[in-house]
């Protein structure tokens, strides 16, 4: 009987030392570094929110240019870029697209920039991006009927522009009423 009470005990203490080993295991790595971190601002500072619509009723320069930066929030510098994700209304060919370069027309579809031997617009530490004057703006009054839209995605990228980090949306709209 002490044997048995002994061997059940044995394994008692050893499945609670197993099983709380278990738990001090931390789980898969994240591919998304959560240190790597930014934020997109209009030209006064003001922080937009993740995919915030911003509607436009003009196509004069400059009432219907969106002016931006990108800061950097971490402590290492990033890679940055911008994706057409949709685009409706228009075929795109009307939009200028500044990110690092001056883009007329854009497609659904591709990253910017789209250099292949500088593929980021890189950003230190609690800076802005080192362009001046980046925006988007749309000219194409679309039918007249139907909203001209942007999806825009701006998103962390490794040294050959593949995203490796966190994303945030823009959307941007030219409707005439």
């Amino acid at each position: 009987m002490k044997t048995t009470f002994k061997l059940i005990l044995s394994l008692i203490i050893l499945f609670l030392f197993v099983y709380s080993c278990s738990k001090d295991e931390s789980g898969p790595e994240d591919p998304i570094s959560p240190e790597l971190t930014f934020s997109v601002e209009d030209l006064d500072g003001n922080t937009f929110v993740d995919n915030q619509l911003l509607e436009f009723s003009t196509l004069e320069y400059p009432d219907a240019s969106l002016g931006f930066n990108v800061r950097n929030t971490s402590s290492e510098t990033i890679g940055m870029r911008i994706e057409v994700e949709n685009i409706s209304g228009t075929d795109g060919s009307m939009m200028e697209l500044c990110f690092g370069e001056c883009y007329f027309g854009v497609s659904t579809g591709t990253s910017y920039p789209t250099s292949p031997s500088m593929p980021n617009v890189n950003i230190e530490p609690g800076q802005t991006q080192p362009s001046s004057g980046d925006h988007f703006f749309n000219m194409d009054a679309g039918d007249g009927n139907t909203a001209v839209e942007y999806a825009f995605k701006f998103y962390l990228a490794d040294e050959n522009g593949i995203q490796d980090g966190n994303s945030f949306r823009l959307r941007y709209r030219y409707s005439q009423n």
